[in-house]
């Protein structure tokens, strides 16, 4: 049951933090009307306002959940 559960987790912080990964790049695009830029959100991160920052922080939070998580379960389950 526990690895299940360990499972579920993973994949909730992980597809979490995609998603607000996603958020705060549609967020900078709109904002900047440049939508060939969006890879800014992953290597220029002091170009994002505070709104994008507080997306950006959180998804980095919960893929780092995910990955130890992930890390975790794959270690004592095997």
């Amino acid at each position: 049951m526990l690895p299940i559960i360990a499972h579920a987790t993973e994949t909730v912080l992980l597809v979490t933090g995609v998603l607000m990964l996603v958020r705060c790049a549609f967020q900078y695009a709109s904002r900047t009307h440049n939508w060939h830029r969006v890879n800014v959100v992953l290597f220029h991160i002091r170009s994002l306002s505070k709104e994008e920052m507080r997306w950006w922080y959180g998804a980095m939070l919960s893929l780092t959940l995910g990955a130890a998580t992930k890390l975790i379960s794959f270690t004592l389950f095997g």
